[in-house]
């Protein structure tokens, strides 16, 4: 028997300020870019207001994956906050670089919560290491090659973010520009390669979720 994944999603938004290093680095280094957020959870009833800042420290690794985070500001909801911190470690980054090789980084960064309803879709995603593997992955798209066809031929990114299918995901978790082309998307059509921290990324919209068999 097989069943449909379905996501539960709450009502959240993040905006996020600019991070900033610690001190003792290279001026050749460059700090992560948060390219995809997951939500946090839903907002306690005890927690009166329904907009406010949250400050973290984090340590993001090599490969752009948050290995530690701490909050520095507490939401007045210990529970919540433990939520918040476990959202955030799965959180992906283009990871820091020094001189151009990827290196580990601790950084501070703001997050604005805002309570609004959530923005689904159904999708499924290519990472491009390059823009030429990207534009050669869009040109065989445009020359009648399937999505899921070309997904299993583009390599590994070597990073947390991976080709394959999302499911049903709320779009707020990219950045502006990213939620502006998804926004414009059609039901079984994809975009043309999209900037998404260090990589670019093709993403398809599909009508509804798939279904997939359960573990044997």
């Amino acid at each position: 028997m097989s069943v449909p994944r379905i996501l539960q999603l709450p009502l959240f938004s993040i905006l996020l300020f600019g991070c900033s290093m610690f001190g003792g680095l290279s001026s050749n280094a460059v700090p992560p870019v948060l390219i995809q957020k997951t939500p946090f959870p839903p907002l306690p009833s005890n927690i009166s207001s329904r907009t406010f800042d949250l400050r973290t420290d984090l340590i993001v690794s090599r490969t752009g994956s948050v290995v530690r985070a701490e909050l520095m500001n507490s939401s007045g909801d210990p529970e919540w906050d433990s939520m918040a911190v476990n959202s955030i470690m799965t959180w992906k980054y283009s990871p820091a670089t020094l001189n151009g090789n990827p290196i580990q980084m601790r950084i501070s960064q703001v997050a604005h919560i805002v309570h609004t309803p959530p923005l689904t879709m159904i999708l499924s995603q290519i990472i491009c290491r390059t823009p030429a593997e990207a534009d050669s992955a869009y040109n065989a798209l445009q020359n009648g090659m399937s999505f899921d066809s070309l997904i299993s031929e583009i390599p590994p990114s070597g990073s947390v973010i991976n080709s394959g299918y999302l499911g049903e995901i709320d779009i707020r978790q990219f950045s502006e520009d990213i939620q502006q082309e998804l926004q414009k998307l059609r039901v079984n059509m994809y975009t043309q390669p999209l900037h998404l921290g260090m990589y670019y990324a093709i993403f398809m919209r599909h009508q509804s979720l798939r279904i997939e068999p359960l573990p044997r």
